[in-house]
């Protein structure tokens, strides 16, 4: 089987990739053979080594010639029959993926452009005894688990358990910080391929790698988080906002701490164009002079960054013999209501800590996980998981655009963040490193090394959606699955925001302007095709699986805050419904989405449930 794979791996690369020598077609089968191992979702990997083990067989040559298998495979992605069309998005997304990563951190594809390259660093490791009581274990070190440690060791003994590695105070390559501080290497997607899963892992969690965007929650949102529980004014009221004013002045959130990089100025200028405003992005740092080589999403450890670390449990604010870092907790242990012990598994060993409270904050794809692991029942917990599914565009500019480098993101615009029915989509700038470029912007229409040549003239942009849609926890043993469905209402509203991105672009005088559909959708300037008939192919995009690459760094509302628990999972306060002991406060408490970028608003909804405790 795994001889039939390669066979069929190589015959596909080489069609797709043929500027690769002998030695980067290997890098990229060693890492394709990585995924293959590594991917979450063994169903969805099973149906493609059926596929490459009948690609393989040399019948097929007498429908597929060499020749035609980029054809071929375009003509996959294009297909009406959904099963084909996964099979041709999943092989691009894969492929591209490949040659972007490397076990050894430098991606096939480094060589053919100016990137800067670094070679694989080392985990810090700091090992404290694991201790056989704790008055409160705070599950989770990112933004909800963060504050909440801080709030809480002024009264109580806090212990942060993290399941993740401390940063390292390197400057990593991107295959090392996706391994290293995200979930699942950073390759997991809902079931079908359709949204990839980006979620933070280490100390500090997603603060510790996100792209420091500091958006308040608006008005609108904290209301409608009153109506969706009930209340009058709790949410939208002067103490959640004193939360949120506390968390904004303690990570420095200012405008002032960006500037507009080299990789979104035709961006800025295309939307001015188009009659778009734009805001510059406030920042959570000390300083408009944070880490402007584009790195700082691979885990490099840097002052400049007010992350959970840095402002909440530093050395300096907590005791450091009470963070527990590579522990990752199964389960609790439940009896008569109440939590009394975690169960802990470190280096493959097992333990079991007694505890008085517990506050989890493991993220909305994991703290659900721990809770069904051990016994509580809820028909919300799993459920209405919300995404901000994003898909982006990217142009091409006859100037040089470093698309990986300066601020991560300089500018957004919230002009239809309430287009219809209080849903709508932020525009937002994209740092497109290479694992974010080439997947999601495959170009197999063209002559590869030109085209792979030109990638410091791109830039990019995305649609960051406000969703109405859900998604819900599917196999959850042993490796816990997610399930999405992007409904119509969100699809058009997506879409309306890639028309205006790729209007910005055009206005701005881009030279090529991509889609991030699949397949790819690719204007040219030289083709004198008009823009209006392409923004009217974009219009035309069916609401069906695999017809757009979609990915989400924003994970919400699996454990949904609302008093009765009928309708959600934990109460008014944050305790989960039924245990007496037992606290949420991350990203999986929202009665909805966000609808902006989510780290303030998790922190500030931390601050204000747990200083009630």
């Amino acid at each position: 089987m795994e001889k039939r794979i390669s066979k069929s791996f190589n015959s596909i690369f080489t069609s797709l990739y043929p500027n690769f020598d002998q030695n980067e077609a290997k890098n990229s089968e060693e890492y394709f053979n990585f995924i293959i191992k590594n991917y979450p979702d063994k169903s969805e990997i099973n149906q493609l080594k059926g596929f490459f083990f009948l690609f393989s067989l040399g019948i097929r040559k007498l429908f597929v010639k060499d020749k035609n298998i980029q054809q071929y495979i375009n003509n996959l992605q294009s297909s009406n029959i959904s099963l084909f069309r996964k099979l041709g998005s999943g092989i691009t997304a894969l492929f591209g993926l490949s040659t972007a990563r490397s076990l050894e951190g430098e991606g096939s594809v480094y060589k053919h452009f100016d990137y800067p390259i670094y070679k694989n660093g080392k985990i810090e490791q700091k090992v404290n005894e694991i201790p056989e009581s704790i008055e409160v274990a705070v599950i989770g070190s990112g933004s909800g688990g963060g504050i909440a440690a801080n709030v809480l060791s002024k009264k109580y003994e806090v212990g942060i358990f993290e399941k993740g590695n401390y940063a390292n105070g390197e400057t990593n390559n991107e295959t090392f910080g996706y391994h290293n501080f995200y979930e699942t290497f950073a390759i997991q997607q809902t079931r079908g391929y359709k949204v990839l899963l980006l979620a933070g892992k280490g100390v500090g969690g997603g603060t510790s790698i996100n792209w420091t965007t500091s958006l308040r929650t608006p008005d609108n949102i904290l209301s409608e988080w009153d109506a969706l529980t009930d209340q009058n004014n709790y949410f939208n009221s002067n103490e959640f906002k004193n939360s949120m004013d506390y968390v904004c002045n303690q990570l420095n959130v200012s405008e002032a701490n960006n500037t507009i990089p080299q990789k979104e100025v035709k961006l800025a200028e295309g939307l001015k164009l188009n009659n778009v405003n734009y805001k510059i992005i406030p920042r959570n740092t000390s300083n408009n002079q944070c880490l402007e080589n584009g790195f700082s999403t691979f885990g490099h450890s840097d002052e400049s960054i007010n992350s959970s670390y840095k402002t909440w449990f530093a050395e300096d604010k907590f005791d450091s013999k009470n963070i527990f870092s590579s522990t990752s907790i199964k389960s609790l242990t439940i009896s008569n209501g109440r939590a009394t012990h975690i169960n802990v598994e470190k280096d493959g060993n097992l333990q079991k800590i007694a505890v008085n409270k517990v506050i989890l904050a493991a993220s909305s794809l994991n703290t659900p996980k721990i809770l069904l692991n051990s016994g509580y029942k809820n028909k919300h917990l799993g459920q209405h998981l919300k995404l901000h599914p994003v898909s982006g565009v990217a142009g091409k500019f006859s100037e040089e655009q470093k698309p990986w480098a300066g601020t991560m993101q300089g500018i957004y615009s919230d002009d239809k963040l309430f287009m219809k029915d209080n849903y709508g989509y932020l525009l937002e700038g994209l740092p497109m490193h290479p694992s974010l470029f080439f997947p999601f912007f495959p170009n197999n229409q063209d002559n590869f090394g030109d085209f792979i040549k030109s990638y410091n003239q791109w830039s990019g942009g995305i649609v960051l959606t406000s969703d109405t849609s859900s998604g819900s926890i599917i196999n959850k043993s042993p490796q816990h699955l997610w399930d999405y469905n992007l409904n119509n209402f969100d699809h058009n509203n997506l879409l309306h925001g890639i028309e205006s991105l790729v209007r910005a672009n055009y206005l701005a005088g881009a030279e090529e302007i991509m889609v991030a559909a699949s397949p790819t959708m690719h204007w040219k300037k030289s083709s004198n095709e008009n823009i209006d008939d392409f923004v009217n192919k974009i219009k035309a995009i069916k609401n069906e699986p695999f017809r757009i690459l979609l990915g989400s760094a924003h994970q919400m509302g699996t454990a949904r805050i609302n008093p009765n628990p009928e309708h959600g999972v934990v109460d008014l306060d944050g305790k989960v419904h039924g245990l007496d002991n037992v606290y949420i406060v991350d990203a999986s408490t929202f009665p909805r989405c966000s609808g902006v970028n989510p780290m303030i608003s998790i922190q500030s909804m931390s601050h204000f449930l747990m200083s009630k405790i």
